[in-house]
């Protein structure tokens, strides 16, 4: 609001005018003055005061170095984990087509074919079971030699049983029909029985258990 300018009247009174009081150029403003307050540092991008050039090599340095070592130790800290899970990788998984197993004395074999279930240890990724059936063999003695065939049909896998009147393996899903060595008589297999290795230690009879492709004429492992 302007000041008011007082001025004496005619009648002795006191009569109130009112002037716009101009700002002087001359005036000093409180950021020029001498004696202000020094304003306040202003923090950098770092959170701290403004560094001097010397040091922001230093904290650059710091920050980098801090950020390996975190890293290392990340990555020192997933090599178990990463081996792991590669372990099913490189590693055998299953004792099926490896070791020999037991089937039984020799002696409760002869020309008539039996059945026998091959049970061992086996691994699966990262379980390992104990005593597991790994499959099953037709065993028989042919003109006094043991052999083993797979009770597993080439056609399409299903279980071959044996007729003991025909004296022969019949297989029921596609009636398939094999005689005593093997070789297909009539049906759609495409192959004989899968004959499967066979030793004889010590009276006990061990057999080689394998899975083989099937649907193909050529007798292809798995």
């Amino acid at each position: 609001m302007p000041a008011p300018a007082y001025q004496p009247g005619r009648t002795g009174r006191f009569r109130v005018t009112f002037a716009a009081v101009e700002p002087s150029l001359e005036t000093p403003m409180p950021h020029d003055r001498d004696d202000a307050p020094p304003a306040p540092e202003v923090p950098d991008a770092a959170g701290g005061p403004s560094a001097a050039s010397g040091d922001v090599p230093r904290r650059r340095f710091l920050l980098g170095a801090t950020g390996l070592l975190g890293a290392g130790v990340a990555a020192a800290a997933g090599v178990p984990i990463v081996g792991a899970a590669v372990y099913p990788l490189d590693h055998e998984v299953t004792s099926g087509g490896g070791d020999f197993i037991p089937a039984g004395p020799s002696g409760a074999f002869g020309d008539d074919p039996v059945r026998v279930d091959l049970h061992a240890d086996r691994r699966d990724a990262w379980n390992r079971f104990e005593d597991v059936r790994v499959g099953s063999a037709w065993v028989l003695r042919l003109e006094g030699r043991l052999v083993a065939f797979s009770t597993v049909c080439p056609h399409l896998g299903c279980a071959i049983d044996y007729d003991p009147k025909a004296r022969r393996f019949v297989c029921p899903c596609h009636n398939s029909v094999f005689e005593l060595d093997g070789t297909v008589v009539e049906g759609p297999s495409p192959r004989p029985m899968d004959r499967l290795d066979v030793r004889q230690e010590e009276k006990l009879v061990q057999i080689r258990y394998q899975r083989f492709k099937q649907g193909v004429k050529e007798k292809v492992p798995l």
